[in-house]
């Protein structure tokens, strides 16, 4: 009797709450998701900027992944991808 007053008191306890935490849109730097190590050039094969200055987005292209510096060097890129290719330096 003890046993099962004991459970039934046990069963009702509150369980503790989770504490959610908001963290602000502004904090997280979503600018940082291409990084040199995941790509096979060193430069923009458009621009010549080095892809350790940062990375805007990538293309795959015969093989290989190339970074770009902004939308623009890849729209440029894509456009004529054997000319410029020879201008990324590969690693």
């Amino acid at each position: 009797m003890i046993l099962a007053s004991s459970l039934i008191f046990a069963c009702n306890e509150a369980k503790p709450k989770t504490e959610m935490v908001s963290v602000p849109v502004s904090s997280i730097d979503s600018t940082k998701k291409f990084t040199a190590a995941m790509v096979d050039n060193k430069k923009d094969p458009s621009c010549g900027m080095p892809v350790t200055a940062g990375i805007a987005d990538t293309v795959h292209y015969n093989g290989k992944v190339y970074g770009f510096c902004s939308d623009e060097c890849k729209q440029a890129f894509l456009k004529d991808p054997v000319a410029m290719v020879k201008n990324a330096e590969l690693k």
